[in-house]
């Protein structure tokens, strides 16, 4: 097998010729071009005929055995007939891009499991140019019917720099995959998702999950009123444990220096936990407590059933999907 053949096979291109290599210690430089013999045009995809010049270029492809690899093209400058003067279609890159596609795939799913500055520093690429790869990558692979067959749909929150700045996302519970993002937590940036879902669309959604924000509901009752609204499990279940805390702290005002105030003494995180989490102290508090001072106990024995109610209807789903995948 001659080395060029194997070359070609190690780089996994499409439609693309080796015609040879350039290798130093640290860099591998592999000579291409397109397998086919007229020039396409990279603008309107027609073929051109007329060739104007030719350019060095190159582009960075996955790195093989700890090297840096390159591709390296005289990429041909093309009179094309309806975009006058502009560069050929090449088969391993996008026009105007120095990236291959494979290299450009790997960054996005680095994407998907790690942070910019950790891909940055793995592949030898900008900390900006990773959101720019992760942008192409999605226009060019990314399922243009995502909004179509929507049902049940999650509106959630994210924060980024420093908590100073959001995203509203969309989720659709069934294939447990992202569908829609934009910058921005208010009402008005959830409409533009059901804008762009369209009314038919919207008509047809049967539960919406979203936290308790009165932006969101508000959105959600105007675009797609038929949806049962539901409200995820976190936030109904921090509302039972700021009651609860909030009971605790009024009973510590109220009977401050008291043998029940006593009793209330180092048991805020003990009230918030699971049972199953309790150290053998906070077991003893809460025994203590259970005699002397009802009120904070009966928030607890509350907050605990809510979370019973709750555990209890998750068991019911994950049971329903076990017979389904049976």
């Amino acid at each position: 097998m001659r080395i060029t053949t194997l070359l070609r096979r190690l780089l996994g291109l499409k439609q693309t010729v080796v015609v040879g290599f350039e290798l130093t210690e640290t860099e591998l430089v592999v000579d291409v071009k397109p397998s086919t013999r007229l020039a396409i045009c990279s603008c309107c995809g027609r073929r051109a005929r007329r060739v104007h010049d030719r350019r060095p270029r190159t582009w960075k492809h996955l790195d093989f055995a700890g090297m840096r690899v390159l591709l390296r093209y005289s990429i041909r400058r093309v009179d094309c007939a309806s975009c006058n003067t502009t560069t050929e279609l090449v088969p391993w890159a996008e026009p105007n891009i120095g990236f291959t596609r494979p290299f450009e795939d790997y960054v996005a799913y680095l994407a998907q499991r790690a942070d910019k500055t950790t891909i940055a520093s793995m592949t030898g690429i900008a900390w900006r140019t990773v959101g720019r790869i992760v942008e192409r990558v999605v226009a060019r692979r990314g399922s243009k019917s995502r909004l179509d067959g929507l049902r049940h749909i999650g509106i959630d929150e994210l924060s980024y720099r420093r908590h100073h700045q959001y995203v509203t996302v969309v989720t659709d519970h069934e294939r447990g995959a992202v569908v829609w993002v934009s910058e921005g937590k208010s009402a008005e940036t959830v409409r533009k998702f059901f804008q762009e879902l369209g009314p038919e669309r919207n008509a047809a959604l049967h539960s919406v999950t979203i936290d308790m924000s009165a932006a969101y509901i508000e959105a959600v009752r105007e675009h797609a009123p038929t949806a049962i609204l539901v409200f995820d499990r976190f936030h109904v279940q921090r509302k039972a444990h700021d009651a609860l805390d909030e009971v605790r702290r009024e009973q510590v005002r109220q009977i401050r220096g008291t043998e029940e105030g006593k009793a209330l003494k180092k048991t805020r995180w003990a009230l918030q936990k699971n049972p199953w989490n309790l150290t053998r102290p906070e077991t003893e508090k809460l025994s203590l407590l259970s005699k002397r001072n009802r009120a904070p106990y009966r928030a607890y024995l509350l907050k605990e059933a809510l979370v019973g109610i709750l555990n209890r209807r998750q068991l019911l789903c994950r049971s329903a999907e076990t017979r389904r995948v049976v």
